[in-house]
């Protein structure tokens, strides 16, 4: 099920810059990463093989993160893979943060 308002998400406390966490909305599953200040929010599922990208490698020089299974690389902008095997995108979401808490809108 798509993110089709602003959601909450956690407190912008939770997520250390240069890290990644998984979280649940809803139905769908949502990798957000924090990268010098900046977050970014993907869908955590691999388009390739059901796996959760929040478990594999964030590159804060790429603005990417790697799926743990097969090393395909997302990236956390457009949510373009950078590398094989994968070959379609992961969905991209708006993120908002008020008053210590982060927020993840609809797609981008």
């Amino acid at each position: 099920m798509p993110i089709n308002e602003w959601t909450e998400a956690l407190a912008a406390d939770e997520l250390p810059d240069n890290d990644i966490v998984g979280i649940k909305l809803g139905a769908t599953k949502v990798c957000l990463a924090r990268v010098g200040g900046d977050i970014y929010a993907i869908n955590d599922i691999c388009s390739h093989f059901y796996t959760r990208l929040s478990s594999g490698e964030l590159y804060e020089d790429e603005l990417a993160v790697q799926c743990p299974l097969h090393d395909s690389k997302f990236s956390l902008l457009d949510g373009k893979p950078h590398s094989e095997p994968a070959e379609k995108p992961v969905e991209t979401y708006a993120v908002k943060v008020e008053e210590g808490t982060i927020y993840v809108g609809p797609r981008v």
